[in-house]
């Protein structure tokens, strides 16, 4: 494991044995009412306020609640990836799993500023309305209300999390799993690049 994992790891551990004491939400809310200590768990890898400044790292700011919910729920039940996230979550019950998912949900969405390159921006978007449309839907209004927004996310994470849907890793969206396999069997690597691209160029 890497040394910033295990930072992260060994800050969100510390925050949350701090949160829990004497009882699951007893430490003062903020004007929305929720936990400080426990939302400010997630801040240490992705961000204040849920927005990433690492390109390994999405950020999870204004991302839908339900889907939120079922990423974190994948984590803690062996259906999704992690570095240490299924560790992580692991620590928290549902109320408090919750709360974070609407803290979260509520947070402004902000489009990561990358170098895409131009050339595979068009055919990225050609493959995107094609395989993707129907759910992620076109710039930031996605058509699916559980579906995650994808314009404007790291491209580093989505071409690792996107492998790890092909492979299997990733469980629990069969469609999307499919979409991407069909994506890859008509278009090979360079098609699933220019789709990175086009969602990292940050517009529609």
């Amino acid at each position: 494991m890497k040394t910033p994992a295990l930072f992260c790891l060994a800050v969100a551990w510390s925050l949350t044995v701090s949160a829990q004491q004497g009882g699951a939400i007893a430490e003062p809310v903020d004007e929305a009412g929720y936990p400080p200590l426990l939302v400010q768990t997630c801040f240490s890898c992705h961000g204040p306020g849920g927005q990433s400044q690492s390109p390994a790292i999405p950020s999870i700011a204004g991302l839908p609640r339900d889907y939120l919910l079922n990423v974190l729920a994948a984590y803690r039940y062996g259906g999704r990836f992690g570095t240490i996230m299924d560790r992580i979550m692991g620590a928290y019950d549902k109320p408090q799993v919750e709360i974070m998912a609407d803290y979260f949900s509520r947070q402004p969405y902000r489009v990561n500023k990358q170098d895409a390159k131009w050339q595979l921006v068009d055919r990225g978007r050609q493959l995107h309305r094609r395989y993707c449309r129907e759910c992620h839907g076109d710039g930031l209004q996605p058509s699916n209300k559980g579906a995650p927004l994808l314009i404007g996310g790291w491209m580093d994470y989505l071409r690792w999390t996107i492998r790890d849907y092909l492979i299997g890793i990733n469980q629990g969206d069969e469609e999307m799993s499919r979409q991407l396999a069909r994506l890859l069997r008509n278009h090979g690597e360079p098609g699933l690049e220019a789709l990175i691209h086009y969602y990292g160029k940050g517009r529609p």
